[in-house]
């Protein structure tokens, strides 16, 4: 174990004499990255960021929340990749099947425009922003629970091409706004479901993590329409 110990401390003087050389020399001291070792830039953005939440409901910074519980994540200047947040999947329950339109498909702001089916019944979701549709997420053609399981992450849904992209954005929420909302639809997804049925509440009145599964058919699609489609 001295050896050892001996043998790592060694190393590290090394790398330190090394990095303090290059910079006496004037050049910067870079170490180059395999290329099979880089993140994707969507992965990099939040690879190591402690997990935000509001009300119960994970929310990250840096998105553009639509009303419809989907959200927007600038990928390039004139494209996002969308998904769900927390919110939709907590009441979607976790997705069986997920259909996307095809490659070139033009979505509108605030339409239907992809699904999830989960133990017989379907909710549709709204696009954050409109645009053509330039790639869809291939790994939930085989995988769809990633939608639901790591909606933030390898669960997005398909990116978008907008024209008009920064007018879409004005039109979303982030910040304050994002959180204040959340905790608006947190309070009114109690009180429905206190209405609807309060064995789906655990003590405190929040909602159980599985309480989609526990709603009646009619009951689940009242609130998925309320809720994801943005309808009052």
């Amino acid at each position: 174990m001295t050896v050892l110990l001996v043998l790592a401390l060694f190393v590290v003087f090394m790398s330190i004499d090394w990095v303090l050389e290059r910079r006496r020399a004037g050049r910067p001291a870079v170490v180059a990255i395999p290329a099979e070792m880089r993140m994707p830039a969507m992965v990099a953005a939040t690879a190591g960021a402690e997990p935000v939440f509001v009300a119960g409901y994970e929310l990250p910074d840096g998105l553009h929340y639509h009303r419809g519980h989907t959200w927007a994540r600038v990928v390039a200047p004139d494209v996002v990749a969308i998904g769900v947040d927390d919110f939709a999947r907590r009441l979607t329950g976790r997705a069986d099947a997920v259909k996307v339109p095809e490659v070139g498909t033009v979505l509108r702001q605030g339409a239907r425009s992809f699904s999830f089916a989960h133990d017989g019944r379907t909710a549709e979701l709204v696009s954050p922003v409109a645009g053509e549709i330039v790639e869809v997420n291939a790994a939930l053609e085989k995988q769809p629970s990633l939608a639901t399981d790591d909606p933030y992450g390898r669960g997005w849904i398909c990116k978008v091409r907008s024209s008009e992209l920064a007018t879409n954005l004005r039109n979303l929420l982030s910040g304050n706004l994002a959180r204040r909302w959340t905790e608006d639809a947190r309070e009114q997804l109690e009180l429905r479901l206190m209405a609807l049925s309060g064995s789906v509440l655990q003590d405190g009145g929040e909602p159980a993590p599985d309480f989609a599964d526990h709603l009646k058919p009619e009951e689940w699609k009242s609130l998925s329409v309320n809720f994801l489609l943005g309808e009052e």
